[in-house]
């Protein structure tokens, strides 16, 4: 029992000071070597848990996703009684605050923007998020159509769209551009949820977002 507890604390240290050094160096200028320095441990003792850096990187990208959908199922819990409508807008209201305040949320998003340069580590996180958080939005949206606060016959289909439009088309680390073309792209994105009735994008939200976007540059 008290070697698979070190163990554990082994692979969260592993991970805890990777994910440091992906955000301060980035992902592809964090060599091995690094991770070994900040450690202290020899290579063949990180090699026993993991076989290369990038599966360090995914299993970093594993427990953040994690942590992101245990925070969301979180906040679902605490807006128990609202209508499934007002409980994704709060969900998108306390995620931008959350990345701003929150220390999981905020790493995930700066790893995202460092491993922009290797597009398939980009395309894993996204895929990540994607399989564990939509189930979640899916529920909520299935929740509305029996409120009637959500009006659409694709549940699933429709947070999977959301999520993947909000997290990475709209961030423009991933897909460039200027304040006024984020602007537009959450304005459209707003329209389309509307059109396929899950008007959850409000102009406070888009707003807060545009504001969040121009003071992170």
């Amino acid at each position: 029992m008290v070697r698979k507890n070190n163990s554990k604390q082994t692979i969260e240290n592993i991970l805890s000071i990777s994910a440091k050094l992906f955000i301060e160096k980035g992902y592809d200028k964090t060599s091995m070597q690094d991770i070994v320095n900040a450690l202290g441990m020899s290579k063949g003792a990180i090699f026993h848990h993991f076989h290369s850096k990038e599966e360090i990187f995914h299993s970093v990208m594993e427990r953040q996703s994690d942590q992101i959908v245990e925070a969301v199922n979180l906040w679902l819990i605490q807006m128990h009684g609202l209508t499934a409508k007002e409980k994704l807008r709060g969900v998108i209201k306390r995620n931008l605050q959350a990345l701003t305040e929150d220390k999981a949320l905020t790493e995930s998003n700066e790893m995202v923007d460092q491993a922009t340069g290797s597009p398939h580590l980009v395309l894993a996180f996204m895929q990540e998020i994607v399989n564990k958080l939509a189930p979640v939005i899916a529920d909520v949206l299935r929740e509305g159509a029996k409120d009637g606060s959500i009006d659409t016959e694709f549940p699933n289909e429709c947070a999977e769209v959301f999520l993947l439009l909000l997290n990475f088309w709209c961030d423009t680390n991933v897909f460039p551009g200027s304040l006024s073309v984020i602007h537009r792209r959450f304005l459209f994105l707003q329209y389309l949820m509307k059109k396929v009735g899950v008007d959850i994008v409000e102009d406070e939200m888009i707003e807060l977002i545009v504001d969040f976007y121009g003071r992170k540059g």
